[in-house]
């Protein structure tokens, strides 16, 4: 509804209804978005559901963040993985305005807004590897399996590989393979892929991998080749980022406004700033905005944020 298209409240209604943007600085101050249009459509909800519009917009966030969370679980505990001892990587647009609430939720006590993180994914396309899957099918328990047959089935494989990837222009030096086996107990549905080295042995990679994601193996199970895979990389040309010299801590040169903001059903004032004029070494106090051109980062109540060399900002809760 906030960019005058409908009237169906959205996650970023919610958003604008908290506070948590800043309508004059959206899109850097050209794209015009509409407050009153949000209220009204998050009030439209509020009144369906009998509920307050700021205990509504509120409720929407909560569920986008529980969204938000199950990806972020299916990617960590699900596969064996403590998100607890993971920084929370955010980016696009709107990423900045949730990490907070996420992080909180995941005890994740760090979190990372990398510098042009509205764009982050158009910047990864420009600079990331060339990358080209390569499998075939063995289907045979190690135990029939013979080691040089698996050395043959590689080279050839490496050698489709290879010659593709210098078609595509990619010069030998710059092309990096990484070989795989797909792995399964016997009788099985599923793989694991476990890299494969000709010198070392898989197998026992294989039963700690399983035990990592399942909680269990089964050291007397015979193990199943299910595919060989060839992870062929054409290495490009990489961007240099410039690190900066550490700056006071003091953000007064960014500062733009005070604006209200709503957090955990109360009304506080929060301070605005230009991401653009922020320097190395800047220190933020929450509640606080950060706009960009191309994001918003919504700083909490007792959270602090800290821009670092390459201008990154690094937020974290601030400890009791």
């Amino acid at each position: 509804a906030c960019y005058g298209y409908g009237r169906q409240p959205t996650v970023t209604d919610a958003n604008l209804v908290l506070g948590r943007l800043a309508p004059d600085f959206f899109l850097g101050g050209d794209m015009k978005i509409f407050p009153g249009k949000s209220r009204r459509a998050i009030q439209t909800l509020a009144n369906k559901i009998g509920k307050s519009i700021l205990e509504t917009a509120a409720g929407v966030i909560k569920v986008a963040n529980s969204n938000m969370e199950k990806a972020i679980r299916v990617i960590s505990i699900e596969r064996g993985f403590d998100p607890r001892n993971f920084a929370l990587f955010s980016f696009g647009g709107a990423g900045g305005m949730h990490a907070a609430e996420i992080a909180a939720n995941l005890n994740i006590s760090k979190i990372l807004v990398p510098k042009n993180a509205g764009v982050l994914s158009a910047l990864g396309l420009l600079m990331a590897d060339s990358i080209k899957d390569y499998s075939q099918s063995i289907l045979k328990i190690i135990s029939e399996l013979k080691p040089e047959t698996l050395v043959k089935n590689f080279k050839i494989l490496s050698s489709k590989a290879l010659d593709e990837m210098q078609k595509e222009g990619f010069i030998p030096k710059n092309i990096n393979l990484l070989y795989y086996l797909d792995l399964r107990y016997l009788g099985q549905s599923y793989e694991i892929s476990i890299p494969w080295q000709q010198s070392g042995s898989f197998v026992p990679s294989f039963h700690k991998a399983h035990q990592k994601l399942y909680s269990y193996h089964h050291l007397d199970q015979p193990v199943e080749v299910v595919n060989i895979r060839i992870k062929a990389a054409g290495i490009g040309s990489k961007i240099r980022l410039k690190k900066h010299k550490i700056q006071k801590s003091d953000p007064e040169r960014a500062f733009l406004k005070k604006q209200p903001l709503f957090f955990s059903g109360k009304k506080c004032s929060a301070s605005v700033y230009r991401r653009s004029h922020l320097s190395a070494g800047n220190k933020i106090l929450g509640p606080a905005l950060v706009v960009d051109y191309d994001s918003t980062t919504f700083l909490p109540p007792s959270h602090t944020l800290k821009a670092d060399r390459l201008l990154n900002l690094i937020m974290e809760k601030d400890r009791l």
